[in-house]
């Protein structure tokens, strides 16, 4: 099925053709690059920053929440900035490295004195970034290094990223922080000190991905080859700093290495006592897995998550009693699962997201799990799953309802942050409630009914304090009392709910609620209001497949902190000339199967957002 895709942005690319429909812009520090890209233009060389875009942009990273420098630090900074050259890899870094710093003097000039100013460009930025890693504590020299593990310009996900972390156990442990949370903190710090950048950020504004500069991973990876900390195994056409040597501790494979027979017996031998983890970042055709080998006593971690191919998993998996983590979402397609996996009893993350063989009942002896990713298709009706030893887990995702409920299992997960459950019955949806009543950790709640039940009318969700996310995809004969909603509740989605038609007016009462999800049928109704001085702190919301409704009527003070609009499969919906004319909604976007855009581009619509709409339009088959 075709799509169309409307995306509007307000006070973006203003200044490139308009009657250009599509616009692709390629960055590379290579000129050759850009050369090749497209001979017949001259490439844009963005010139080096001046001395007051030099010092603005320096203060802002060295002094955060300051809008000028300290008299004693002034002319220190200008020194520094000068010394710079304009570089503003050099300026963002060094400034990360003086935010973490006293603001004193004294500190100021030992950092001045400690890089080789007179070398040139590149080699001075170099000085910088061995001075701002040399400044790393221990354990944040090991996060980093960590980093060049990714293929370059890759987008890491911040959380897989932070369980890695984990399982390799960089984290020093810190008061009754969770290894998490430890893991968490180290990723700011690494991100305040601008030895790595965020990626894209969550609707509600968190880090999602994050990623790092050519030059630091380049930076990394030197450090890593000199230290055994890692290699990276990219087939015949590799550099020395960057291909493992045989007492490397972690390798990475970013090519088809069965191409160049990385994964037969004899290459791997001489890493294999060594290595700590490995991980696949390329498409590869390997089905019997046979590198997996008993002299891989010390592995911890194996990452699949990022190659595809195989059929089969061979029992052998079972020996790598170490294992902290293993993740092959992406792999394990209709491939079996052994029992042997039973026997990573240290395994802390189980990442089966896209698996659809059935899951064997071997998950109660994996005691030390914090973190279990399933997918329904996994869970056929007949197989039976014990989990009641599972102290310890944090993450439960996507789990089919079955005994294990009624049985124990959920009853003792009492250290639960995030859960979903699949295909409930209403009773089991009142069962899961209350036993979730005593689990004081919970943040983020997901619960589906089966196709022909319904949620209760009242479930007590006023008792869970630390719930901020909650999904719940199903009929809802009645929606409840806005006081029956977990107090502190950020982000709602209703799934299929067929909501009465007075249910938005308890919805936007939530008091702290910023992102609404209606999808689904949720809403079946042609018109709907939005109520003056509702929602007040709604700032995302997405309307999806919304088959009915036709009317949308925005009253005034209504949504005044609206950000971002989706609207996707509502094939009748007209936009509210108040939404059009908001000074607050930066992004809407618009998904349909029908084309749009002659009435996003009408006269009226242009003249109301005449110098902040631009339109960006691709085509989904």
């Amino acid at each position: 099925m075709r799509k169309f895709h409307l995306i509007a942005r307000y006070g973006t690319m203003t200044n490139l053709d308009p009657s250009l429909t599509s616009k692709v812009m390629l960055t590379t520090r290579n000129r050759e690059v850009a050369l090749h890209a497209d001979a017949r233009s001259t490439p844009h060389e963005p010139r080096m920053l001046t001395e007051d875009e030099s010092l603005e942009l320096f203060r802002k990273k060295a002094l955060p929440g300051m809008d000028h420098f300290p008299s004693d630090l002034e002319n220190l900074g200008r020194e520094m900035v000068t010394k710079c050259g304009g570089l503003p890899l050099a300026l963002v870094v060094l400034g990360g490295l003086l935010s973490r710093k006293m603001k004193t003097r004294e500190e100021w000039e030992l950092v001045l004195q400690n890089i080789s100013w007179h070398l040139i460009d590149q080699d001075r930025v170099s000085a910088i970034l061995a001075l701002s890693y040399k400044d790393l504590p221990f354990y944040l020299k090991s996060c980093f290094l960590h980093l060049g593990l990714f293929p370059e310009d890759f987008s890491i996900p911040k959380t897989q990223l932070m369980r890695l972390w984990v399982a390799e156990g960089f984290l020093p442990q810190q008061g009754e922080d969770t290894a998490e949370g430890v893991a968490e903190n180290c990723l700011n710090e690494l991100i305040n000190r601008c030895m790595i950048q965020v990626g894209t950020l969550t609707s509600l504004g968190r880090v999602k991905t994050i990623s790092i500069h050519d030059l630091l991973r380049d930076f990394s990876l030197s450090v890593s080859r000199e230290e055994n900390f890692l290699g990276i195994y990219t087939g015949g056409e590799v550099e020395s700093s960057v291909s493992p040597s045989t007492k490397s501790r972690r390798i990475a494979l970013n090519s088809n290495p069965t191409q160049h027979g990385f994964l037969h017996s004899p290459f791997l031998n001489p890493y294999a006592p060594h290595l700590r983890s490995l991980h696949f970042f390329n498409r590869f055709q390997h089905p019997e897995f046979y590198f997996i080998k008993k002299d891989f006593k010390l592995l911890k971690v194996l990452d699949l998550k990022h190659a595809m191919g195989s059929t089969h998993t061979p029992s052998a998996i079972g020996i790598l009693i170490q294992l902290r983590y293993l993740g092959v979402s992406q792999i394990f397609k209709n491939c079996y699962i052994p029992p042997s996996i039973g026997n990573l009893k240290n395994l802390e993350t189980l990442d089966l997201g896209t698996s659809f063989s059935p899951i064997p009942n071997v998950i109660w002896k994996m005691k030390r799990l914090r973190h279990l990713l399933l997918c329904d298709k996994s869970q056929p009706n007949r197989v039976k799953l014990r989990l009641d030893t599972l102290s310890h887990l944090q993450t439960l995702k996507t789990i089919r309802a079955g005994r294990w409920i009624e049985d124990g299992g959920l009853a003792n997960m009492i250290s639960l942050r995030r859960l979903g459950i699949e295909r409930l019955s209403q009773e089991r949806v009142n069962l899961v409630i209350s036993i979730l009543r005593r689990m004081c950790y919970l943040q983020s709640l997901s619960l589906e009914v089966m196709n022909n039940e319904t949620f209760p009318t009242s479930m007590g969700l006023s008792h869970f304090q630390h719930l901020h996310k909650l999904c719940l995809k199903g009929k809802i004969e009645k929606l409840p009392h806005v006081r029956e909603f977990p107090p502190n509740l950020v982000k709602l989605s209703l799934i299929g709910s067929e909501l009465q038609k007075d249910s938005i007016v308890q919805l936007e009462r939530l008091p702290y609620l910023k992102m609404l999800v209606l999808g689904n049928q949720s809403y079946k109704w042609r018109e709907l209001v939005s109520s003056s001085e509702g929602f007040p702190q709604l700032q995302v919301l997405h309307l999806v497949s919304l088959m009915e409704l036709e009317e949308w009527t925005v009253e005034e003070n209504a949504m005044m902190k609206l950000k971002h609009l989706k609207i996707e499969d509502c094939p009748r919906l007209k936009i509210p000339e108040r939404l059009k004319l908001s000074n607050t909604v930066k992004i809407l976007e618009v998904v349909t199967e029908y084309d749009p855009f002659k009435r996003w581009r009408s006269p009226e619509w242009t003249k109301a957002s005449k110098n902040r709409l631009d339109c960006f339009k691709c085509f989904q088959d």
